[in-house]
């Protein structure tokens, strides 16, 4: 009776030494790896959630600048008179801080992706720091448009982020996908859109309406005070707008202004 008792204690030891043994080596290579991956992308979530706030402050900041400088200087009150004194460089400020912690986001999502899409593609903290690779991706092409209408260049930088989602097999990024198309859609002109354009519009009126102009396709008159800006449609040719260069307002527009190729 004794044995029969003792026999199950002995196992239950040396299965207890067994598990004890087994923790005494710790977690393996591929479990601290992915912790790391992890820990990186509660950083990454930190450091994006600071940059869009980075990014909003400026946009505040830049609305009221705008607004104070549209108001006749006789209405403006001692608080908006030191504002407008002081905002251009809290904007400076703002925009600092903007530019660095853009480039600490990017410089860590290259590292994290470089790991998480070959080591760990299944991993769901890849595809989360994939998100954001492919918001970033969205607001640098938007940026490009902005500031040069490359809409070609534009749709090559979301290509590319949407070509990771491809080579791991995973549904395509709405957010890229619906980018992608209005980018395609805007970088042609068409007669529709074109005939929104009127007589007296501002500069910034007619981006607003048909786009940005890809700079290459800016023409300036100096001797007539005239600015060209043209427009490629998808079938070749292009449209063109007209501003004076006196008040930058559109004095004429012509759909079918240039019958050859344009520079895209």
């Amino acid at each position: 009776m004794k044995r029969s008792r003792f026999l199950p204690c002995g196992v239950s030891v040396l299965v207890v030494l067994g598990l004890l043994s087994g923790c005494s080596r710790g977690p393996s290579e591929e479990d601290l790896a992915r912790e790391k991956l992890e820990g990186q992308l509660e950083t990454m979530q930190q450091q994006y959630q600071d940059l869009q706030q980075a990014r909003a402050d400026i946009a505040t900041a830049e609305a009221t600048l705008a607004e104070i400088e549209a108001m006749r200087e006789r209405d403006r009150s001692d608080e908006q008179k030191a504002q407008l004194e002081e905002l251009p460089a809290q904007i400076e400020a703002l925009t600092l801080t903007k530019d660095e912690a853009f480039d600490e986001l990017q410089a860590n999502l290259a590292d994290f992706l470089n790991v998480a899409l070959n080591d760990f593609p299944e991993h769901p903290a890849t595809l989360q720091g994939l998100n954001i690779y492919a918001d970033e991706a969205i607001l640098i092409a938007d940026e490009t448009v902005r500031m040069a209408g490359d809409y070609k260049k534009a749709i090559s930088q979301l290509d590319s982020a949407s070509r990771y989602y491809e080579s791991l097999g995973l549904p395509p990024y709405q957010p890229l996908v619906d980018k992608l198309a209005y980018l395609d859609e805007m970088r042609f002109i068409t007669k529709e859109r074109f005939d929104l354009v009127k007589k007296k519009m501002t500069m910034d009126e007619v981006k607003a309406t048909i786009g940005t102009p890809y700079y290459q396709n800016i023409q300036v008159d100096e001797k007539r005070g005239v600015e060209t800006w043209l427009y490629r449609k998808r079938e070749g040719g292009a449209a063109a707008v007209h501003f004076k260069t006196k008040d930058k307002k559109v004095y004429n527009t012509n759909f079918d202004a240039v019958k050859t190729k344009v520079v895209e």
